[in-house]
């Protein structure tokens, strides 16, 4: 809840969650000392607190400095100490575009894609940083494992986490004729795809398996655990793309970060 609505609640008498409270204050840089000087507090259930104002002026100064505003952007929800509530209003993706030497930066926001260069015809996504950064190692693995794949018109998406399938992504992924994910085998990886799967509705969306990962799931040290079948089950009913790697998981018992990818 917002601090001015919580002191709108105070002032008409109404109780509130007042440890709530104090932790929105808290954030703001407020000790309790300096809270307790302005109110008095009488407990009326297991959350619900009576609070009376000790201090107008303190309270005044409160309501200066967290006033009701309508939130419309993530500015006016910082202002109202309440940013993470709303969000923002463009998505920034980081790409190696095709035939340049250096990553840049495309905004997207709902009507358009901003962007420096001219797009390619299609999108690589690759969850790794490390992979990303060493995109011709990369790339050179994929054209060994992957015989008809080739880098032409070719745009390099780096996932950064789940960032990459924030919904504001959504026309600049439409751009794409194709896009082929090259993700970890773990959950992150099949929840990025997923997500993917749910923001863009694409055709030609792929989820990349290299043919040596079979060999690299035994090279691996993370082991599949018992917490993660269920969330392993949902993904196999609700995206048949993910099967083959679901698959391999649940076989090997095994999930794989994509760095293996890069050895020598």
């Amino acid at each position: 809840m917002l601090i001015s609505k919580y002191l709108d609640n105070i002032k008409s008498g109404k109780p509130i969650n007042f440890d709530s409270f104090c932790k929105e204050l808290h954030q703001q840089g407020y000790d309790d000392r300096a809270i307790l000087s302005i109110f008095s507090t009488q407990k009326i259930s297991k959350k619900k607190y009576q609070v009376d104002i000790l201090d107008e002026n303190g309270f005044a100064r409160l309501q200066k400095s967290f006033p009701v505003f309508t939130i419309n952007s993530r500015v006016s929800a910082t202002l109202s100490g309440n940013s993470h509530k709303h969000p923002v209003s463009q998505a920034m993706v980081i790409i190696w575009a095709n035939q340049h030497n250096h990553p840049i930066v495309v905004l997207n926001n709902a009507i358009k894609i901003c962007t420096p260069v001219t797009l390619g015809q299609r999108l690589l996504i690759i969850e790794n940083q490390e992979n990303f950064v060493q995109k011709d190692q990369t790339l050179a693995f994929l054209k060994h494992q992957f015989p008809n794949f080739n880098d032409e018109m070719l745009d390099i998406a780096h996932a950064s986490g789940n960032a990459i399938t924030n919904g504001l992504n959504q026309m600049f992924f439409n751009h794409y004729q194709q896009i082929d994910c090259l993700l970890d085998l773990d959950i992150g990886g099949l929840t990025i795809f997923a997500n993917l799967c749910q923001l863009t509705n694409h055709s030609r969306l792929n989820f990349l398996l290299p043919p040596c990962v079979a060999d690299l799931m035994k090279q691996s040290r993370i082991d599949l655990q018992d917490k993660h079948l269920k969330e392993l089950r949902k993904f196999k009913e609700a995206y048949p793309l993910l099967h083959p790697a679901i698959e391999l998981i649940v076989r090997h018992k095994k999930m794989l970060e994509q760095e293996m990818y890069l050895q020598d």
